[in-house]
């Protein structure tokens, strides 16, 4: 449960200050006010473990709500990864740190390592998305609007370095922000303001103030990917470059300002190009594949963030996948989070969940002469004398030699191999590469009606005759077949050239 806040007021209580506190007390009150890290008069709770870092985070904070008007709840979490005795002394030196602040505590536990077995998660993914379930909750009773957590300039350095690795693009070298979205859909703020200082800052903060923080020997182990940039790659990125943290903080800033001109960029793309419904996104595709690649990217992100309803990762396979879609005349791929993506010659859509493959038609037998209801067409047939204009005045309309269709016509949707020798032609070529060169849609490829004879594929309704069972001078008789849509399918047709004209 979470304790009752009373009026928090500044208090010195009982730790020193010294020229270092008051130096490092300011410097984090000017970054908190250049880069808004903190709004006046909001609620906040305070992740502390115990570590130099998050102590100093909450002696800073403490020291300056009057100044900000900030309402503090401490907020400890036990991930169950240190034995019993190491995590009693760390909640014992919170509670500790938080009755002499006379702020209100709040505290919670974990299990990490069942949470990482089950969900075939990394300990510290596991980790923190349970801390940060915990801490969104507690921000929730407590009305806050921002968790605030001690990360420093060390840490966006190493973070950087982890993206750089792992080739997260533009983006991933930004780092960590001095405020950030919730990482999990909707939340609260997630703020940093120990951005301002070094690891070794906060380390020397605690000492003067007369604190002995609480240490976990987990993070000097060289295992995880993180403590290995730490103690391995900065250590020797020093060798080249003795202030290298400072420099990857610059290429974070640059790599911000590039992005908040990307991202403009591509928000007035997304109000001219994406057409938005709950289920689906789509853009034109000419117009997409006339962007840059970069923005496309991002709107490919905005199209998931507003079919999900929060921010999620796209990787770079997934969004090199869909750019390379762009080039082909048609695809279709999975992406993450339980969507899909279809490129087809007008359009580049995403969707929750598989695309929805189009109707195929049901293989039937036609009435010759006679009417045959067909899925969504009404086929009539009949014999005629041939026509003196062989050429049938509807492009679902045609004329054919009687007695080479033979006695019997059937009407299916295409099979794999299916082919075709196009009339005037001279030569066969596959039902895919007709629909292709006549830019039908990929999901509506299925559902074009092909004409079957005793020996073959007599038409490909709408588009292609075969030239064996074409009407010729000397043909004595004619079938004629006409297709049309039944009534209910037109009107939804109509309706949706409409909506497609708004």
């Amino acid at each position: 449960m979470v304790r009752s806040v009373s009026p928090q007021s500044d208090i010195s209580v009982t730790f020193l200050r010294t020229s270092f506190t008051d130096a490092a007390e300011t410097k984090v009150a000017e970054f908190i006010r250049e880069r808004a890290v903190l709004r006046h008069g909001e609620r906040l709770v305070v992740a502390v473990s115990g570590g130099p870092d998050s102590t100093a985070l909450l002696v800073l904070l403490s020291r300056m709500r009057s100044r900000l008007g900030i309402d503090i709840t401490v907020a400890h979490f036990d991930h169950m990864l240190r034995g019993r005795t190491e995590a009693a002394g760390d909640i014992a030196f919170v509670r500790n740190l938080a009755g002499d602040l006379k702020l209100p505590l709040v505290a919670g536990r974990g299990d990490v390592r069942g949470r990482a077995r089950r969900a075939h998660q990394s300990i510290e993914d596991a980790a923190r998305r349970l801390r940060y379930a915990y801490l969104a909750q507690r921000a929730k009773e407590t009305r806050s609007t921002a968790i605030v957590v001690g990360h420093t300039l060390d840490d966006r350095a190493e973070t950087i370095l982890l993206h750089l690795i792992r080739g997260n693009g533009l983006d991933g070298l930004i780092g960590m922000l001095p405020r950030s979205p919730w990482p999990f859909g909707l939340g609260p703020a997630v703020a940093r303001p120990l951005l301002a200082l070094r690891r070794e800052d906060t380390e020397r903060y605690c000492l003067e103030l007369g604190l002995v923080p609480r240490r976990d020997p987990s993070n000097d182990v060289p295992v995880a990917t993180r403590n290995r940039i730490r103690h391995q790659l900065l250590p020797a990125l020093r060798e080249f470059n003795p202030r290298v943290e400072e420099a990857l903080i610059r290429l974070a800033e640059n790599a911000a300002e590039d992005k908040d001109y990307l991202e403009t960029f591509a928000a007035d793309a997304w109000r001219k190009l994406a057409s938005r419904s709950r289920g689906r996104v789509s853009f034109p595709r000419g117009d997409l594949a006339a962007l840059h690649p970069a923005i496309v990217t991002r709107l490919l992100r905005r199209a998931i963030a507003h079919l999900l309803g929060r921010p999620a990762d796209l990787e770079a396979v997934h969004v090199r996948t869909l750019l390379e879609g762009l080039q082909k005349r048609s695809c279709r791929h999975s992406l993450p989070h339980g969507l899909s993506a279809t490129v087809d010659s007008r359009s580049l859509s995403i969707v929750k969940g598989s695309p929805k493959a189009a109707a195929s038609v049901p293989e039937t037998i036609l009435a010759v002469p006679g009417s045959t209801a067909i899925g969504r067409w009404i086929v009539e047939a009949e014999f005629l004398p041939p026509p003196a204009d062989p050429v049938a005045p509807d492009y679902l309309e045609a004329y054919f030699d009687a007695e080479a269709v033979g006695e019997q016509l059937v009407v299916r949707s295409r099979h794999p191999g299916d082919r075709l020798r196009p009339f005037g032609l001279g030569g066969e070529k596959k039902i895919q590469d007709i629909l292709v060169d006549a830019k039908v849609p990929a999901g509506d490829r299925d559902n074009v009606p092909l004409v079957c004879g005793r020996d073959g594929i007599v038409w490909v309704v709408g588009h292609r005759i075969d030239e064996r069972y074409a009407l010729k001078p000397a043909s004595v008789g004619s079938v004629r077949l006409r297709f049309r849509l039944r009534k209910a399918v037109r009107r939804r047709v109509r309706l949706a050239a409409s909506d497609s004209a708004d």
